[in-house]
């Protein structure tokens, strides 16, 4: 709040002062905290710099049967990637590609290419958003709204981000100002049954002077949905664009 100094007007013949200039405003408690949340990544100038973030990693995935994967991710966020996976051991003939870019994407596995249903492209449009979320400098666009929250039980301090056509997400910060928590809501494929889905971050990998978190664990209503932790992790300043020309 911003204040201002009433000029003081003496009883004796001596000039009256002048008001004092007002002081800076001060942030709003979420728009501190961003500023805080990008510095502890690794600041503006470099997080700017690299729009591409690219690593490999060591996943699970929890669906009917608990599956282990490893591979390659290449994002370019809020709706642009490339995913290229095998099993765990590697075996080429497990190899499957996921491209999304926009509003269309394509799955590919050996020679078959099979475009995404309109559901899995909204549904992974959702979940690549919140890397652009993680990139945190975006948030300081006016597009963004962003609204104080409570701690969180950990007593984290965090906010809700709100964006015309996005859903809200909650971030929440640790001690130190780095990313720990995310949650918000998405459409399950293949049923469209509304989850809460909860990220929790972890660990560190830097390069280029960015730090991003080593470890994600998401969940869906609770349980365990998705995890993975990096292996690498190497930020890009631009994609290949052959990539995104899609099936022929």
């Amino acid at each position: 709040m911003v204040h201002l100094a009433l000029a003081l007007v003496s009883t004796v013949s001596v000039p009256p002062t002048q008001p004092s200039p007002p002081s800076p405003a001060a942030p709003e408690p979420s728009r501190a905290l961003l500023e805080r949340a990008i510095a502890a990544a690794g600041g503006s100038e470099r997080l700017e710099r690299y729009p591409v973030l690219e690593w490999r990693a060591k996943a699970t995935v929890h669906a009917a049967r608990t599956v282990a994967i490893q591979g390659r991710w290449q994002v370019q966020p809020p709706e642009r990637a490339v995913v290229e996976t095998t099993d765990a051991t590697g075996d080429a003939a497990s190899a499957r590609k996921m491209i999304l870019d926009g509003e269309r994407g394509w799955g590919q596995r050996g020679d078959q290419t099979q475009p995404l249903t309109p559901e899995a492209v909204s549904h992974e449009r959702d979940q690549f958003y919140l890397y652009y979320l993680m990139r945190l400098v975006p948030l300081r666009s006016s597009e963004f709204h962003l609204q104080s929250l409570d701690p969180d039980a950990a007593g984290r301090a965090g906010f809700r981000v709100s964006h015309p056509g996005r859903r809200d997400v909650d971030l929440y910060f640790d001690e130190t100002g780095r990313l720990a928590r995310m949650v918000t809501r998405v459409a399950a494929p293949g049923t469209g049954r509304e989850v809460v889905e909860e990220l929790r971050l972890s660990g560190t990998m830097e390069a280029q002077g960015i730090r991003w978190p080593q470890r994600i664990e998401i969940t869906w209503d609770g349980r365990p949905y998705f995890e993975f932790e990096l292996t690498e992790f190497k930020p890009l300043r631009r994609v290949d664009e052959s990539i995104f020309k899609g099936p022929s």
